[in-house]
């Protein structure tokens, strides 16, 4: 490599990397592209602004690649594309099943924090994690990293100028129509990005229903929020791809544009995979089993524990993709991968949800039994999947500097460990599901390797990553360490459910 190297520590090994300045050409040319980008968003955010102003709703967010992942695009398909590492990354080709909003937009700015190297034990696995989430959320200061802060701190996180983060988002980012008759207030699909998301974030960490919601001058409560959200719900049990298209979104102003050059998503799985975990938990909480029934704005009849059920089968189908070579100790296979994938966040969200459920009482349909089954794949997958994680990364980086091919793995990896960690912690907790020996050592060794990789993304050069692939990247960092922070938490008296 052409230019001088200068050495990058990753948890005590050392990486060799160029500085982004001394890159050869294609890398010059992949930071031109993330400005040029960066420069056509109409963002009015700003880093560390405290209570900056909202995005404009009419900003066009960046192209959007849906589900389709940078391991399985490659790095030769973005030397042909002639976008350069940064600009397909921030164009959304690298592995983000959600949306790239305005509100997520790239852009280089902030204070980084120096790298340090700690040993990675539990105490010190926490401790960078919320160093982190705390310092990049309240730099970033837009609303995807702020709920996740919420998720990590519980709702009492304030921030950079001291207010309250809650208050904050239920001011900033909601919207208001009328459906049929009947006035729904929701948040903004570019804020929240999964329906509902926000709500049940909002229930678990303890918000009041009678929290402030505005849109404009008009005031209302977060009890209307949930309210709205049971109105605009459409889920049909028997077919659970038919309310996909975008015509049946909370925020129907909202546009997933495409990548120029690349087929556009066809969107089939958007509320089971996108959607539908973060209803299920914000309805099990709002409803016993006894009353979770109810007709939506469209006339429609909702029966939630249907909901359950169905949508429960199709997920535990795809797990039985990767189940035979996953209990046998091998690493997840492509089949599966590329199915789970599809699912938010390595369909963690999903597993969570059907505990959530489980936990507000919800047992019909043998779901107790379910979940438990569904907790034992889960303990595989902490071995399985990172190892899927790492082969992939390997396979499709070749070509890229190393130290950025290491920081989309960890990033990776903590993503894995943080949500499924969270769900593991959370039945634990609530006493759902009894691990026997042999889980709770698959747990164990899965716990040691989270700590690794978050004490490994605590020594990165975050100045590097955050000038080469701009704060998006850093943005879905935040994302991930938000359920790590979460997780880690759980099971001790800084809890952020109960914590306030």
């Amino acid at each position: 490599m052409a230019g001088k190297i200068c050495c990058l520590t990753v948890c005590g090994a050392w990486l060799n990397v160029a500085p982004v300045a001394s890159f050869p050409a294609q890398t010059k040319s992949l930071e031109k592209v993330s400005q040029n980008s960066m420069s056509k968003k109409n963002v009015k955010q700003k880093s560390g602004s405290g209570a900056s102003k909202p995005a404009s709703a009419s900003a066009q967010p960046s192209a959007d690649l849906g589900r389709r992942k940078f391991v399985l695009l490659g790095v030769g398909a973005v030397a042909v594309a002639g976008v350069g590492l940064a600009g397909a990354y921030n164009a959304g080709w690298f592995d983000a099943a959600t949306p790239e909003t305005a509100s997520t937009a790239a852009k280089v700015g902030g204070k980084n924090l120096a790298p340090t190297t700690v040993t990675a034990d539990a105490q010190n696995a926490l401790r960078v994690c919320d160093e982190m989430l705390a310092h990049y959320a309240r730099d970033l200061n837009n609303p995807s990293a702020l709920i996740h802060a919420v998720r990590g701190f519980g709702k009492g996180f304030k921030l950079a100028d001291g207010s309250s983060a809650v208050d904050y988002l239920c001011a900033q980012f909601t919207a208001e129509k009328d459906v049929n008759g009947k006035r729904c207030i929701y948040f903004k699909r570019d804020a929240e990005v999964h329906e509902n998301s926000f709500l049940k974030t909002f229930l678990e960490a303890g918000v009041s229903q009678d929290q402030p919601v505005s849109v404009g001058a008009n005031r209302y409560t977060l009890r209307e929020v949930a309210e709205s959200g049971k109105l605009l719900f459409r889920c049909d049990p028997k077919d659970l791809f038919k309310y996909d298209a975008r015509q049946f979104r909370y925020d129907t102003a909202y546009v997933a544009p495409t990548v120029p050059g690349q087929p556009a998503p066809d969107g089939r799985g958007e509320l089971l995979h996108e959607h539908l975990p973060w209803g299920l938990i914000a309805f099990s909480h709002l409803l016993p089993p006894d009353k979770a029934t109810w007709t939506n704005a469209f006339g429609e009849p909702i029966n939630l524990s249907e909901v359950i059920d169905r949508s429960l089968a199709e997920y535990e189908q795809t797990c039985s993709l990767g189940q035979k070579e996953l209990v046998s100790g091998q690493t997840a296979p492509k089949e599966f991968r590329e199915a789970i994938k599809k699912y938010s966040c390595f369909g963690l969200h999903s597993a969570y949800s059907y505990l959530a459920c489980l936990q507000q009482g919800h047992k019909q349909n043998n779901l107790a039994e379910r979940v438990a089954q569904m907790l034992d794949i889960v303990t595989y997958r902490l071995k399985g999947d990172a190892e899927a994680i790492t082969a992939e990364y390997a396979e499709q980086g070749q070509g890229t500097p190393p130290a950025l091919v290491e920081a989309f793995r960890q990033r990776a990896l903590v993503k894995l460990y943080g949500h499924a960690f969270e769900s593991i912690n959370y039945a634990k907790w609530h006493n759902l599901v009894s691990f026997t020996a042999s889980q709770q050592r698959r747990i164990e060794a899965g716990e040691q390797a989270f700590y690794d990789s978050l004490v490994k993304l605590r020594a990165m050069d975050w100045g590097m990553l955050r000038k080469t692939l701009g704060d998006k990247f850093v943005s879905d960092i935040v994302i991930a360490l938000g359920h790590a922070s979460r997780a880690l938490k759980l099971l001790t008296p800084q809890n952020p459910d109960t914590i306030a």
